[in-house]
């Protein structure tokens, strides 16, 4: 998780009704894991309840939690919660499993189930970014999550990785590191990937290696605040484990539980096509809203007052507060 140098909760909320916060622990295949949990401070009766899913980076506080804030202000309860090995959860450090942080979100819906101010029978889930495609395979996976809000997510690893890197022909996006890095890029996994079977080791790289981007303000302010809050560089394994990940070979088995997708047309980190394809490969009930700009981050930033909005008039029809009593 990461948190600004005082240790507070940033949730960026404008003036409002007031939101409570409550650091809460769980086990998730035997790691103790670490969330914040936001609730509204005046509800009545139990509420219904979603769980966050961060990105890549781990970054929960300004990719969640801003959002998470303005949800419980609807009612919700929303468990920001850091996958194994991020923040002060247990667990490989910074190793990004898709499928394990699939249970992670289904055993964190376990753990706010179990809380009696929690509505069990009315639980979602949202995540931006990998978080959004996180959802959405974790939403395929767990019947008890009625409703899926994804932010900017990815629909095939694979393919967000070759566009990223650039393919033999530069790729349709050209990829920053430009013609051939694709090739040399899955070489160096596959070399990686070799020397973790004869040694147990593997190399660490930073976050940009993983995910090269063109430089800009936005990025290389993000860059700064991620290598400073995960200073030991992320294993070059979670490539090879994001290659195997297609969220869109999954996001059929969602329906008839509801899903909306929220990305803008702008985003060339994970360009809004991924979104298109989530959202043709699924079922009903789903909505897709594709915001004029705003750029990947814009929906959990600049425009987070908009994506609360979207996704609360969402919710509100497939998760609504006041359903239990």
């Amino acid at each position: 998780m990461i948190v600004p140098a005082d240790n507070e909760i940033r949730l960026d909320l404008p003036d409002g009704p007031r939101v409570d916060t409550e650091i809460v622990h769980f086990y998730s295949d035997g790691l103790r894991l670490t969330g914040v949990l936001v609730t509204p401070r005046e509800r009545a009766g139990a509420m219904p309840a979603l769980v966050a899913s961060h990105g890549w980076s781990g970054a929960v506080n300004f990719r969640v939690l801003p959002l998470a804030g303005r949800l419980a202000r609807r009612g919700y309860a929303v468990l920001a919660l850091d996958h194994r090995g991020f923040g002060r959860s247990e667990g490989a450090r910074l190793r990004c499993d898709p499928y394990e942080q699939v249970r992670d979100v289904s055993n964190a819906a376990t753990y706010l189930a179990g809380r009696p101010e929690i509505d069990g029978s009315a639980l979602g889930v949202i995540g931006a970014s990998f978080g959004g495609a996180i959802a959405v395979a974790a939403a395929a996976a767990d019947e008890r999550l009625r409703a899926c809000v994804a932010l900017v997510p990815l629909a095939d690893g694979r393919r967000w990785l070759r566009d990223l890197h650039g393919d033999l022909n530069g790729g349709p996006h050209g990829g920053p590191h430009g013609p051939g890095s694709w090739p040399a890029f899955l070489d160096r996994v596959a070399r990686d990937e070799a020397e973790r079977v004869r040694t147990g080791l593997g190399e660490r790289v930073p976050l940009g290696t993983l995910m090269p981007l063109p430089p800009s303000p936005a990025a290389d302010a993000e860059a700064t605040l991620i290598a400073t809050a995960y200073p030991e560089d992320y294993p070059l394994e979670n490539a090879r484990l994001a290659l195997g990940f297609s969220p869109e070979q999954l996001v059929s088995a969602i329906a008839p539980r509801a899903l909306c997708l929220i990305t803008p047309g702008d985003d060339t980190v994970i360009p809004a096509e991924h979104s298109l394809a989530l959202h043709a490969r699924a079922g009903e009930p789903k909505a897709l809203h594709l915001l004029p700009h705003g750029g990947h981050g814009g929906p959990m930033g600049e425009l987070v007052d908009t994506t609360a909005d979207l996704a609360g008039a969402f919710l509100a029809e497939h998760l609504p507060p006041g359903a239990a009593s």
